[in-house]
């Protein structure tokens, strides 16, 4: 009954517009028809040099000092340079190097959406949301039985690259490695303002890696390490293309076992670029595959260095299958296990049974993009039916999208390789996650559930 109270409650204050930022899901659906829609140019400062092979030389870095642009970061690893200039025919001038394959502007787009999360209530103690299966992420993926047999991500290692994390909060302060974790947004540090409240990168932190506190909430992997790359800014929900190459490079030099990306945006190969807040940019279509190029490099890698690379399939609600000219980001690209999201229909914990294998009203699917299904929960019943995880100074919020249901499946990855005694080659994590998720509906390769919906007890027990 009290489960019940509590959603009339906060139905009841979504309504008067109290408590949250928003009342819709993570992000709205929004068709990818956009050309009667007269688009601006997306917005940059900086380019991306692209350098000929996987290395930057100390000769193309010299060559760019030489012309009077400044360097702000380079990723050598993959052969990228990011430069600042003042000089019109940057472009032009700096291709005629014969070891420059391309320069791209450097666009800064959102990644994630503006406004996400619903505020949950003060908490008590022993895991309170946990105890009282607000948490039914958990209880669809049988993540307790894995918990229950020892099997908790002890060992391994996830870096969250998304909006910084509060290393702060209760929950998940005892797994956060300060030492590693970084920012690649300018003058914003890896960990968040005070005055941060919903923060997405710290609600996808809480469901992979929640620590057992008796406090609030407790993740996926439990004992797993949590590193923060901030890619994008806390307050936006922006970020430049070049920050989440160089923080897949960053993750795979460190040693990460699991990169979470709950990020997103579409590009059309007649030179649109979608954000995740459904905003449509003309860009030169020549620029598209040469972005796509650029981030593929980043992820192929972070994988040979280890790293089991997780993304958000997206939530504008489209079969790709059906949509060839579009390509996801960082979804869509090789070496990247991509996620869609699952929900119940008015969750009520008293029920004698659950379907939580419903398809997010919002997910991107289709058998060309998915990889996984895993819960996202959704808004268009009861708020409860979202994905409840931490906010900032140790508070919890609601919220759906696929951005919640790739920190189910980087969990489930992080109790595969704890099991396994540390790194393992991420097409074996890969291999394991098929053979152990439920297909649901029918054998696999589904339009909305890939390979079938992840399993943590089945992932470490077969």
């Amino acid at each position: 009954m009290k489960k019940n109270r509590l959603q009339k409650f906060l139905l009841s204050l979504c309504a008067m517009g109290i408590l949250f930022t928003s009342c819709e899901k993570e992000e709205v659906n929004e068709s990818l028809n956009v050309d009667a829609v007269e688009m601006e140019e997306a917005p940059f400062t900086n380019y991306m040099v692209i350098t000929e092979g996987n290395e930057l030389s100390k000769s193309m870095e010299s060559f760019l000092k030489m012309n009077g642009s400044e360097i702000v970061n380079t990723i050598p690893e993959i052969g990228i340079a990011i430069v600042s200039t003042t000089d019109k025919n940057f472009i032009e001038n700096t291709l005629k190097n014969k070891e420059v394959v391309s320069v791209i502007p450097d666009y800064e787009i959102a990644w994630i959406p503006s406004d996400v999360g619903v505020e949950a209530p003060g908490i008590g103690n022993n895991e309170f949301f946990y105890n009282q299966q607000y948490l039914w992420g958990m209880e669809a993926i049988d993540a307790e039985s894995a918990w229950d047999l020892g099997f908790t991500g002890q060992g391994a290692s996830v870096f969250v690259l998304d909006s910084g994390i509060d290393p702060n909060h209760r929950d998940l302060a005892p797994n956060v490695n300060r030492e590693l974790s970084v920012s690649f947004i300018q003058n914003e540090n890896w960990f968040l303002f005070p005055s941060t409240t919903f923060n997405h990168g710290t609600h996808v932190a809480g469901t992979i890696a929640a620590a057992q506190t008796n406090y609030g909430i407790i993740g996926v992997a439990p004992n797993a390490e949590l590193v923060a790359v901030k890619v994008l800014s806390e307050l936006s929900g922006n970020g430049p293309f070049s920050a989440i190459n160089a923080g897949m490079v960053y993750a795979g030099n460190n040693g990460a076992d699991v990169i979470n990306m709950s990020l997103g945006a579409t590009l059309n190969k007649n030179g649109t670029l979608i954000d995740a807040n459904g905003v449509p940019y003309r860009i030169p279509a020549k620029y598209i595959m040469e972005l796509v190029n650029a981030q593929q490099r980043a992820a192929d890698y972070a994988s040979r260095m280890g790293s089991t690379i997780i993304a958000s399939a997206g939530n504008d609600g489209i079969n790709y299958d059906g949509h060839s000219s579009y390509i996801k980001l960082p979804a869509g690209l090789n070496n990247v296990i991509s996620i869609s999201a699952t929900a119940p229909e008015g969750y009520d914990y008293l029920a004698a049974y659950t379907n939580f294998d419903i398809p997010a009203s919002y997910t991107t699917h289709g058998r060309s993009l998915v990889d996984f299904a895993a819960p996202g929960g959704d808004s268009d019943v009861a708020v409860t039916d979202m994905i409840l995880s931490a906010g900032n100074n140790n508070s919890f919020y609601w919220s759906a999208g696929t951005s919640m249901a790739a920190p189910h499946v980087a969990g489930v990855a992080a109790l595969i390789i704890g099991k396994n005694g540390g790194q393992m080659d991420p097409l074996e994590v890969e291999k394991k996650l098929t053979n152990t998720s439920d297909k649901v509906d029918g054998n696999g390769n589904h339009v909305y559930f890939g390979q079938g919906r992840v399993n943590a007890y089945r992932a470490v027990t077969e």
